[in-house]
């Protein structure tokens, strides 16, 4: 009877793992068919652009944000550039304003965090009669064909856009190279795969174009660690696609050290674990409501985005496999087991197809060597933030000096 129950719950854990591979591969068949867009858009400047950056005691980083910003290739009268100094105790005001940049002030130490701050602050800068609103992080820089671009999907109809969010020093260290193959995996083979079927897409907090329709549609009101996500559900109830568009990076250095990442993963992932936890489940029951599959899909790409709950269930699986087989042999422990290696050999498969992608160099390949390492911490801090859900609240992410 055991030995039994245990073969059940052993089917359906692997059959989950393997269709989340197949899910997986079969979008990165679909990024590999398709080739991405690379032409620069031409044609009638239709929109105006507000360039909102949040900023939290960002002296250190935020000119070279406002340098990017500044050499956009798009007419000056049709560009402004707003920092949202969000409780700053440094001189980031003094930077935003050496540099041209309109500023807003806000002080407000019980209401803390990135969704706080635009809730606050697009209001303000919607009065002012903008058409669309580029939401950047105060340590990014962006192509500078970038509005050309937005303006162009814009007048096509689309009105919620994420551009591509890439690692700008992936070569540092094996640390930020497995961030910078992860992230390319996301937008490579995840993202714009999906864009291009017109399933779930998520804003990523970063390289977020709104237009000015849809926030006076739908105000912003996320105010969660995953303000982004928070949003992009609310946007996708109401039937509102977020288009992905590959060819536009926003790059930003990622953690190099590790009390760097261990501070942004713990909000990251305790984050992603409370918002699939309380997000999840009604676009579920909307999806049936509805009979809308991107409303399943949205809930999958919750589940999917946050790699330790894939990672954790594909181990157990493949963990309860190896059991029953040791246990229980027969046909059907033998068959779980199988099922769970060739699901790991399609994984080998798209994070092989990952590196191809990202870019192959001997500094890389002996970066990926020296790797090992940097998987188990990751592994450990992903338990810790499981364990803890980001009890912490928020924290912003130490900078390199």
């Amino acid at each position: 009877m055991a030995h039994t129950t245990l073969l059940v719950i052993c089917t359906g854990l692997v059959a989950i793992a393997m269709l989340v591979c197949l899910y997986h591969l079969c979008l990165m068949l679909v990024a590999l068919v398709f080739r991405r867009n690379n032409n620069h858009y031409a044609g009638d400047l239709r929109h105006s652009f507000a360039i909102v950056i949040p900023a939290h005691n960002e002296e250190s980083t935020i000119a070279g944000t406002l340098e990017s910003c500044a050499a956009l290739d798009y007419p000056a009268g049709e560009k402004t550039v707003y920092v949202i100094a969000d409780n700053c105790s440094d001189g980031t005001i003094e930077v935003a304003q050496q540099h041209g940049a309109a500023c807003l002030v806000r002080r407000d130490e019980t209401r803390l965090g990135k969704g706080y701050a635009l809730e606050w602050a697009l209001p303000q800068v919607l009065a002012n009669g903008h058409d669309a609103i580029l939401i950047l992080d105060a340590d990014c820089e962006i192509d500078a064909k970038s509005l050309l671009v937005f303006n162009a999907h814009l007048a096509n109809g689309r009105q919620v856009l994420q551009a591509n969010y890439a690692v700008a020093n992936p070569d540092h260290n094996p640390r930020t190279y497995l961030l910078a193959l992860a992230n390319t995996l996301e937008n490579e083979f995840f993202y714009a795969p999906k864009s291009k079927l017109n399933m779930a897409v998520f804003l990523r907090g970063t390289g977020m174009v709104l237009h000015g329709d849809v926030l006076a549609e739908f105000p912003w009101r996320a105010r969660s660690i995953v303000e982004d996500a928070e949003y992009s559900c609310q946007l996708l109830q109401h039937g509102r696609r977020i288009a992905f568009v590959p060819e536009i990076k926003v790059t930003s250095p990622f953690p190099e050290e590790s009390g760097q990442l261990a501070v942004q993963r713990t909000r990251w992932i305790g984050g992603a674990v409370k918002s699939l936890a309380s997000l999840a489940p009604r676009m579920i029951w909307l999806g049936f409501r509805n009979r809308e599959i991107a409303l399943f899909d949205a809930a999958l790409t919750m589940m999917i985005v946050s790699r330790p709950l894939i990672i954790a269930e594909f181990a157990l699986a493949l963990s309860l496999a190896a059991i029953c087989w040791a246990i229980a042999p027969g046909s059907w422990s033998i068959l779980l087991l199988t099922v769970c290696l060739l699901a790991a050999a399609g994984y080998a498969a798209y994070v092989l197809a990952g590196i191809v992608r990202l870019g192959i160099s001997p500094r890389r390949l002996g970066l990926l060597a020296s790797s090992p390492i940097q998987i188990v911490e990751y592994l450990l801090i992903s338990l810790r933030s499981l364990i803890r859900l980001g009890g912490d609240g928020w924290q912003r992410t130490p900078r390199t000096k």
